[in-house]
């Protein structure tokens, strides 16, 4: 290595909030298809079914705010048919196969090797392998794996929709921006992946390291057999990134949140002991906020993010309290694993530091 590392970058990662990124008007078009969705499902009798079509309206939602070759529809239609795929082979196969433990090793790297394309390539390949690994928690036969996909689908389908009006209502839906560089370079993209397949390179080794811990949570869990221990592989896909501190500051405010808002629902839970549709009105509630913290700060919106996971799960029949003990202590295990991806260099900083120490010492004594 080398520079020293910045010691404060964790502190300063956790506490900054950049509140110029608040981002109501997400928050407001997308909220619509996820009550869609859900109030069809407690008026058919089937919240289940209203939570799993919702789940694919509020992830569809944040595809809106990623472009591919300058189109905000691309996206959110392929992390679409994408999740209900995944859906689909994940509850096929089961957690308990030893080759789901493969195909979870593939998706991953094939997300953490598509970061170098420009864009919201990466952001879909990391939604289809989040809705493979939470789908494997709930093994069954591929006529119930298929009706639990299509749900999926509705609900990612009925999001885009519902986006395309309102952003082209509101003249903000113009499918090309040419004026933005960051959606620019789609070919090059293309030959930046093609040339980083090798070892050599940080994105091939970051997909390694990716592929690598995110099948030892995977196993992890089909080894221990916990129930919504899915939490586990996803966090771990979720907060390991490119450089050891990255995934460091990631990981900090992504099991900080995560407690505070298993708190939180919980102590709402609690004192409310809400109804179904109570509980559909909170869901709404912290997604909105997650919609629109997104990227204030990681940590706060990891915190709505997990109030609106309690709510969504309380409305399928768990307890508030049981969901809430499980994503602490899940997400907790999640981010060790990710830093399990980062031993080599903890262990190589570690040297050097001790290296640089005695190179002090000999000069001094000189």
């Amino acid at each position: 290595m080398s520079a020293v590392p910045d010691r404060f970058v964790l502190l300063r990662g956790t506490l900054l909030f950049d509140w110029k990124q608040w981002n109501p008007a997400v928050a407001w078009r997308s909220t619509p298809a996820m009550a869609i969705a859900l109030g069809a499902g407690i008026a058919a009798g089937s919240p289940g079914a209203g939570l799993v079509a919702s789940a694919g309206a509020y992830t569809a939602g944040l595809g809106s705010l990623h472009k591919i070759r300058g189109s905000y529809r691309l996206p959110m239609l392929l992390a679409s048919v994408g999740m209900a795929l995944s859906t689909f082979v994940g509850m096929t196969l089961g957690h308990q196969s030893i080759l789901f433990v493969g195909l979870a090793g593939v998706w991953a790297a094939a997300y953490a090797l598509l970061t170098v394309m420009r864009g919201g390539t990466s952001w879909v390949a990391l939604q289809w392998t989040v809705f493979l690994l939470v789908s494997s928690a709930f093994p069954t036969s591929p006529r119930a794996a298929a009706v639990r996909s299509a749900l999926v689908l509705a609900g990612g389908l009925l999001q885009t929709l519902i986006t395309a009006v309102v952003l082209r209502w509101t003249r903000r839906g113009n499918e090309r921006d040419s004026d933005d560089p960051a959606e620019r370079g789609f070919l090059e993209g293309l030959g930046d992946l093609r040339s980083c397949l090798s070892l050599r390179t940080p994105v091939c080794l970051y997909g390694l390291r990716m592929a690598i811990v995110v099948m030892a949570a995977t196993e992890y869990f089909r080894h221990e057999n916990f129930l919504s221990g899915y939490w586990v592989p996803m966090t771990t896909l979720l907060v390991v990134r490119a450089d050891v501190f990255q995934t460091a500051t990631r990981g900090v405010m992504r099991v900080m949140g995560t407690i505070v808002g298993a708190g939180l629902a919980g102590l709402i839970a609690a004192h409310l002991r809400p109804s179904p549709v109570v509980l559909a009105v909170l869901v709404l509630f912290f997604a909105w906020w997650a919609y629109s913290l997104l990227n204030v700060n990681y940590a706060l919106f990891t915190l709505s993010l997990t109030a609106y996971i309690v709510f969504l799960l309380a409305l399928s029949g768990l307890p508030p309290a049981e969901v809430v003990h499980r994503r602490a202590l899940y997400t907790l295990l999640g981010g060790t694993f990710g830093l399990l991806a980062y031993v080599d260099v903890f262990w190589k900083t570690r040297l050097w530091m001790r290296s640089e120490r005695e190179l002090a010492a000999e000069k001094k004594a000189a």
